[in-house]
């Protein structure tokens, strides 16, 4: 009987479950290999990185095939390489970190880049008529270049002269031989859009069979002659599709190397041996190569902004204490009393000279303020928590959480010491008559230190 129980059990689980585990399973895993699991996920993720719009479904099945094909024989070789002991090696985790850096770096670098919204039609017009070269009168462009590494100014003059008086590009390159100068001549064909602008807007207005000298400051020198232009405009839709591709690469780079320039100066590079600042470069190395450096005045800068911030913020948060204990007074009210103080816990209290809180109500008698004040406390409350939620939204991100912990903790402390240097019987006295004065005053100041911490932070 109890056999018969456990074997009825077993199929109906395999009945029950088996089917929908499988065909869970089948949408979810692409294929297995040795037991290892090749993902749906994986597949649809490789081929939208080098997929075509507008394919057919026929196209677009055959080439996720390939994609898993691909990965099935991936996966085999790395079980093999597993089996040997290769996944042990050196160069394996050498190589593992460096992908591991490449990919973290590739995914920062595109969160840096979520925030570029693309122009709008109107602005890409904009550039479209900014750039003609580029785009209405762009031409393509067959020429010789003739190009010098060394610039000899005089010699670069007669040259001049000789092209202005008629002579022809072969005869500047008897010239550039008989002074036995290094150079090089070729035939280049491109379009004017892919040229500097200023050798460009040249190219396009000379004469074809006229010899051009140029040189490049100090760099080198070169002699361009036009054989012949053809006008190739973009217009429409490819000039504005152009323009998109041209401000997005701009915009990208300017974004990117604004917020690659903050996370270098927020952190602490060194550098040793040979790269180290005082590292003696080797002869004929040239120009070196720029390594990434933290600006120190960038640095003494931020870190003046943090302290400026945590000073703002503690000042709000002692202003709002200050701002809570005298909305209490009113909105309750009682004469004043220090936050935390013994008389907040304790009622009629008799002192040892035998002075007791009777005695401070008689001095000090209780208001009860009508309905509208109330009304008009809580709006002063509410505005004072919105105020105070802002300024935390404003700091955040822009100072280490550990400062802006301090900062409040500071503020919360002044706040209570400043209450009970006003529950002095000089300042008692003074603001009895006064009620409304101190929450306008605290609440403008507070207001104030929301607007100094926005211009702190460029707002």
């Amino acid at each position: 009987m109890n056999s018969f129980f456990y074997l009825f059990l077993l199929v109906f689980t395999i009945a029950g479950c088996s089917p929908e585990t499988e065909k869970k399973d089948a949408g979810r895993v692409a294929a297995t290999v040795n037991g290892i699991e090749i993902t749906q996920r994986e597949v649809t993720a490789l081929y939208e990185r080098t997929a075509t719009a507008g394919v057919s479904e026929e196209i677009r099945s055959n080439q996720q095939r390939a994609i898993l094909a691909g990965l099935v024989r991936s996966e085999l070789l790395a079980q093999k390489a597993a089996a040997e002991n290769l996944d042990r090696s050196p160069e394996f985790v050498l190589t593992m970190h460096e992908a591991r850096r490449q990919v973290l770096a590739g995914m920062a670098e595109k969160g840096m880049l979520a925030s570029i919204k693309p122009l709008s039609d109107e602005a890409l017009q904009g550039v479209v008529k900014q750039n003609p070269l580029i785009f209405g009168e762009r031409k393509l462009l067959v020429y010789e270049q003739v190009l010098m590494p060394v610039v000899d100014v005089p010699f670069l003059q007669s040259l001049n002269v000789a092209a202005g008086n008629g002579a022809s590009l072969s005869h500047l390159v008897d010239s550039i031989k008989a002074k036995k100068l290094q150079f090089q001549q070729v035939t280049q064909t491109q379009s004017t859009d892919q040229m500097q602008p200023a050798i460009a807007r040249i190219m396009s207005n000379a004469k074809p069979n006229v010899p051009i000298v140029m040189r490049v400051e100090d760099k080198f020198a070169m002699v361009l002659m036009l054989k012949s232009a053809l006008p190739i405009p973009l217009v429409g839709g490819s000039a504005l599709q152009t323009a998109r591709n041209i401000t997005t690469a701009q915009l990208r780079n300017q974004e990117f190397g604004k917020k690659m320039k903050n996370v270098v100066d927020a952190s602490k590079i060194t550098y040793f041996g040979a790269y180290a600042p005082g590292a003696a470069a080797k002869k004929g190395s040239g120009q070196l190569v720029p390594l990434p450096t933290v600006d120190s005045g960038m640095v003494a800068e931020n870190e003046s902004l943090t302290i400026e911030l945590a000073v703002a913020l503690g000042a709000a948060y002692t202003f709002s204490v200050l701002l809570l204990t005298f909305w209490m007074r009113l909105f309750l009210g009682k004469f004043w009393q220090p936050l935390m103080s013994h008389k907040s816990k304790k009622a009629n209290s008799v002192a040892p000279e035998g002075h007791s809180e009777d005695d401070d109500e008689i001095l000090y008698p209780v208001y009860k303020p009508p309905v509208y004040i109330r009304y008009f406390l809580f709006f002063v409350a509410a505005g004072a928590l919105f105020t105070l939620g802002y300024q935390m939204m404003l700091i955040w991100g822009k100072t280490p959480e550990w400062i802006v912990g301090v900062s409040v903790l500071s503020g919360l402390l002044l706040g209570v010491v400043f209450t009970y240097i006003f529950s002095l019987n000089l300042f008692m006295r003074l603001t009895q008559n006064m009620r409304f004065l101190p929450i306008l005053f605290f609440s403008f100041c507070l207001v104030a230190v929301v607007i100094a911490t926005k211009r702190l932070i460029g707002l």
